[in-house]
């Protein structure tokens, strides 16, 4: 197993971490358009952040006000969860784009020259967050202790758990009971995925299903059934998609800019340049394109409530709507296209999705009306997601560190790294590292140590 992780980062090394003109390219525009949309207070990509803009729309806050709150809210999730986990994985999570987006956009004047300028400032964090995940990458190879194959084994976890999200949503939402429900539901059908998965079509191809991905599926529907079966006894007309229909006609007339942005994140989606979660990613470079779409597929279903409720409620759409976009690149690398072209046929994949997305905005929010379980759904669901993470990411830490400082006989220190920051930062008045960043910065500090401590004479074991 061991030998396969080390195998399979050797691959993504030669093949993500190029720094080609393509990512150079895709990020520059990434990080200039999602820049201007903050800017311009069309969108922002943290589904905390946006609810602000509702009050700075009225004059509750200045613009001042806006920016320190954009850094606020925005700022530890890029360092702690989207570089790190970066740095784990081998793909750039799309936080590390456009949480940054958000802040440059907001910290910008509202004016033509603030919107030009943070369009510029914005294409050159995304070229500097290229060229620095290429030379972090490039700095640990050359390291005398590789130990990149063991890093990525923070993800691990995250990867076999995280299929589970929907039972926790359930169980916060309608109670154990449905939770168990849930919960078997999504345990049996990754029994039967996995022992029956593999369909052969004559002798003609061959489809292999992700058993982690059909049991979030299974999973999702569940969830998305129970939310549907409390309806709204109250008047249609006072739903939100009525009260607040001048916001969704503000985020319909600039369809053209989304759709541009959806285009991108589409294409760098296909091209392995970004992914929207720690669990398509590693899929996607493991060349299980159709499993990564279907991941990020049952992610973006599961985030409708939640983005587009905050969508409908402020006017202030998401860069990324749902995150089908995630979902259409990974399935249009499966084709198995040549880089140039499968960037078009992303680009465009994408540009429609979101375009879709932009017109059907009201008639979700009808039908969030008419079932107000599932609008609610989204607060479970985030809360679900983050404490499958925080915990998944902290045993893939303990995991990876472990492993890391086994190389010199001293597996248990990592594990004592992880638990002592771990509690340190529970403990402190202010902590140091969100909840979701220790694991993979401890496992990136005992990679860093493991190589101090082999260059002043400790021997590498086995």
């Amino acid at each position: 197993e061991v030998l396969y992780d080390v195998c399979k980062l050797n691959i993504l090394n030669t093949v993500y971490w190029k720094g080609d003109s393509m990512d150079y390219f895709l990020a520059a525009c990434i990080g200039a358009l999602s820049s201007i949309l903050a800017n311009k207070s069309l969108a922002v990509y943290n589904d905390g952040f946006r609810p602000i803009f509702a009050e700075y729309f009225n004059g509750g806050i200045d613009r001042k006000g806006l920016a320190a709150t954009s850094f606020a809210v925005s700022f530890g999730l890029i360092v702690g969860f989207g570089f790190t986990n970066s740095i784990a994985m081998g793909i750039i999570i799309i936080h590390t784009f456009l949480l940054m987006g958000d802040i440059i956009g907001t910290w910008c004047p509202d004016t033509k020259t603030g919107t030009i300028l943070s369009g510029v400032i914005g294409a050159v964090y995304g070229i500097l967050v290229v060229a620095a995940m290429s030379s972090i990458n490039s700095f640990f190879q050359m390291l005398p202790v590789n130990f990149l194959g063991s890093l990525g084994n923070v993800s691990t976890i995250v990867v076999a758990t995280f299929s589970v999200f929907p039972v926790i949503a359930v169980g916060y939402q309608h109670g154990l009971k449905k939770g168990i429900i849930t919960g078997v539901i999504t345990f049996v059908t990754y029994l039967l995925i996995k022992k029956f998965g593999i369909i052969s079509i004559g002798d003609v191809a061959k489809l292999s299903l992700n058993a982690d991905g059909m049991a979030m599926l299974a999973g999702t529907l569940t969830m998305i059934f129970f939310g549907a079966s409390v309806k709204d006894r109250a008047s249609a007309d006072e739903g939100i998609s009525n009260m607040f229909s001048n916001n969704v006609e503000r985020i319909k007339k600039s369809w053209p800019l989304f759709a541009v942005m959806g285009g991108l994140i589409s294409a760098a989606a296909a091209t392995l340049l970004l992914t929207s979660d720690v669990i398509s990613g590693p899929l996607a470079l493991n060349g299980q394109y159709t499993e990564a779409a279907l991941v990020a597929l049952v992610r973006a279903i599961g985030y409708i409530p939640l983005v587009y409720t905050t969508a409908i409620v402020t006017g202030v759409f998401s860069p990324a709507g749902s995150y089908f976009v995630i979902a259409v690149g990974f399935f249009a690398a499966s084709f198995g296209l040549s880089p140039v072209v499968l960037a078009v046929v992303a680009f465009v994949a994408g540009a429609l999705t979101v375009i879709l997305e932009t017109f059907v905005l009201g008639s979700i929010g009808k039908l969030l009306d008419t079932f107000p379980a599932l609008r609610e759904m989204g607060d479970h669901i985030r809360n679900a997601m983050s404490q499958i993470l925080e915990v998944a990411l902290l045993v893939g830490g303990f995991i990876a560190s472990n492993s890391i400082m086994a190389m010199i006989g001293l597996g248990y220190v990592g594990s004592m790294a992880v638990m002592v920051t771990w509690m340190l930062n529970k403990t402190a008045k202010k902590p140091f590292l969100i909840p979701l960043a220790v694991g993979p910065v401890v496992t990136i500090a005992m990679g860093i140590l493991v190589n101090l401590l082999f260059l002043i004479g400790f021997p590498l074991v086995g």
